[in-house]
């Protein structure tokens, strides 16, 4: 029957057909020729047979490929109301793509676009690298905003100029690459944090050390395999805060263990939204706007950030800063990663680079989570990255999860009873679990192929992989 009704609409010039419960596409061909349009209000599920799409695809579920594609063609609309993954064994191939969900999507494998990507609402959620938003070569979008952006990853390729869509689902954060050479792609991504502690050198395209860099967000940029081009940054008010000057602002880059200065060019803008350029790279990697003056600091610079237990199971938290007018620091501790107390307070040494030391009172036991809140003198304040200790009683009481990759279901070894949460690539949490001491099988068999999270209580967390 499912065979028969497939060929039958294969013969229709123009097709709108609502499916409730969505469509299983199982050996059978589908044509969708130029002009229609077929509506899935539902998930969708291509296996087997040919998938021709001259005209247009509205989905409202999920969608599962397992059938190669060999062709761009036709226009794919993802335009749900719940969260739509796309997963399968086999990439999605399309010449036009629009996402207009306001809950989002999620990429569990490579999504390619041929011609235009509209981002008419929804963030499209790529986090892992094996599984991007592809823009050919010819492919462009349009109508990129905070509401509608990638997080996580995208690859472009061919040269010339292009703007990566790209931002952490709250805002969008873009970077543009003028590639001269590319030969299988460029990969970005964004994230808002600290791309990590290294020296200021002096072999980048300008051998003037950087003094300063933004230590709240930098792009990952990095080719498949060999790229040449230029770097453009844009700043505005979301992690740039504290320009208090534009003129000495630089592309600073991570490159061999060091932060280096990789020119300015194309200047423009003003300390609140702007953008620059640097020279020709042609080795990638993280990133983030610096500065060669200490009148156009950017917000402080952790150089360093640490945490040890010491002799007595004490909390040991250092760091080292590039800092001005900076009026104290405030240790803050988390048991969960997202609500803190303010255990300490440190007065600032002064302008320059400065180290710092806070031994908390207490022993630490279980596992805790620990950030420092710089206070500026004008009361503007910033967060350092977030890191995570083990207390003295979990170091040694750590879960275990097999196999891996998993198909149906997996088992969880704990040392004790404890409460765990199954969560999703979008930080989303799908399952409550109970652990009981010993081995713990869960079954999972309902879950798309993708990356998952087992986060217990005592802090330890486990990466799960969905075949």
């Amino acid at each position: 029957m499912k065979k028969a009704l497939l060929i039958a609409l294969a013969l229709v010039v123009v097709i709108y057909t609502k499916a409730q419960n969505g469509l299983y596409k199982n050996g059978a061909g589908l044509y969708i020729a130029s002009g229609s349009a077929l509506f899935v209000n539902g998930s969708f599920t291509n296996t087997g047979g040919a998938l021709q799409n001259n005209g247009t695809l509205r989905i409202t579920g999920n969608i599962t490929n397992n059938q190669t594609m060999n062709v761009y063609a036709g226009r794919l609309v993802l335009n749900g109301s719940a969260v739509q993954t796309l997963g399968g064994a086999a990439d999605i191939l399309t010449r036009d793509l629009e996402i207009d969900n306001s809950a989002g999507a999620i990429l569990n494998l490579t999504l390619k676009v041929d011609r235009r990507v509209v981002f008419t609402n929804g963030i499209i959620t790529a986090s892992v690298a094996a599984a991007p938003l592809w823009f050919t070569a010819s492919a462009t979008h349009t109508d990129v905003s905070d509401a509608a952006h990638v997080n996580g990853y995208v690859v472009k390729e061919g040269t010339g100029n292009f703007t990566y869509p790209v931002g952490d689902g709250i805002r969008y954060q873009r970077v543009r690459v003028n590639a001269t050479a590319n030969a299988s792609g460029i990969l970005v991504r964004y994230t808002p944090g600290d791309a990590g502690f290294a020296p200021f050198g002096a072999t980048g395209a300008s051998p003037v050390p950087l003094l300063y860099r933004n230590a709240r967000e930098y792009w990952d940029i990095s080719p498949l395999s060999a790229a040449t081009g230029t770097v453009t940054l844009y700043w505005d008010d979301y992690n740039n805060l504290g320009i208090a000057s534009i003129a000495h602002l630089r592309v600073a880059h991570k490159r061999g263990g060091n932060w280096l200065n990789e020119g300015a060019t194309g200047v423009s803008g003003t300390t609140a939204a702007g953008r620059l350029t640097s020279a020709s790279i042609n080795a990638w990697s993280p990133f983030t706007l610096g500065s060669v003056n200490s009148l156009s600091t950017l917000p402080v610079s952790w150089l360093q950030l640490g945490a040890t237990l010491n002799a007595n199971n004490q909390a040991v938290i250092s760091w080292q800063v590039s800092e001005s007018n900076v009026a104290d620091y405030r240790i803050e501790k988390s048991v969960d990663g997202r609500q803190f107390v303010t255990i300490g307070q440190l007065n600032s040494k002064g302008d320059g680079s400065n180290s710092y030391s806070f031994t908390e009172a207490d022993r630490l036991t279980a596992n805790a989570y620990y950030r420092i809140k710089q206070i500026d003198i004008d009361g503007q304040y910033a967060y350092s990255p977030i890191i995570r200790l083990q207390g003295s009683d979990a170091i040694n009481d750590r879960i275990t999860v097999y196999p891996m990759p998993f198909t149906t279901g997996f088992t969880v070894t704990s040392k004790k009873a404890q409460k765990a949460n199954l969560i999703n690539a979008r930080g989303q949490v799908l399952q409550h679990i109970q652990l009981s001491p010993g081995a713990n099988y869960i079954s999972a068999g309902g879950l798309g192929s993708g990356i998952y999270y087992l986060a217990a209580e005592n802090g330890n967390t486990q990466k799960l992989v969905k075949q």
